[in-house]
């Protein structure tokens, strides 16, 4: 209950700024607007850490600020990167994630992820036990991901798109 108001801070960020590069505005215009909105709440953010301590858990109004600026600033430069140079390798990769956003991350919260890492665990325990616990489970985190991210590749592949 205590988080509702700080994420739907962040959703309303994220809506403004994809309302912003659906927007008519040169790409210019745009870039200047997420560079100078991201540092603004940087600035802000870190600037009141004194008074009210970051602290994701219980989601500060100085997280929302500093997190929401780093969240506009890698925005920034992907967009950037990708919409204004052109530079798209890899981009299918995170592009198939992003086609089904909404089930994948209800998959993985309500049990999908765990039940992944169920069936794989004692495949990873017995191939890649030689390596420690810590990096075996390194590595399971890895082959869970990347069974999350088969799914979805699964769903683009049929052309099964999630929408609310």
């Amino acid at each position: 209950m205590f988080n509702a108001i700080p994420t739907a801070a962040h959703t309303i960020w994220g809506v403004l700024a994809g309302r912003l590069l659906m927007s008519k505005q040169s790409n210019k215009k745009k870039m200047q607007t997420l560079i100078i909105g991201g540092v603004i709440a940087l600035i802000i953010g870190y600037g009141l850490s004194p008074i009210t301590p970051i602290i994701k858990r219980i989601s500060t109004s100085t997280f929302v600020f500093a997190s929401g600026g780093w969240s506009i600033l890698a925005l920034a430069l992907c967009y950037w990167l990708i919409d204004i140079k052109k530079y798209q390798k890899g981009v299918l990769f995170f592009a198939i994630v992003g086609m089904n956003p909404l089930f994948i991350y209800l998959f993985a919260h309500v049990g999908g992820a765990d039940l992944i890492r169920k069936i794989v665990l004692p495949f990873s325990n017995a191939i890649f036990g030689w390596m420690g616990e810590l990096n075996a489970m390194l590595l399971l985190s890895a082959i869970v991901l990347f069974f999350l991210w088969y799914l979805c590749y699964w769903l683009y592949k049929k052309n099964i798109l999630i929408k609310i």
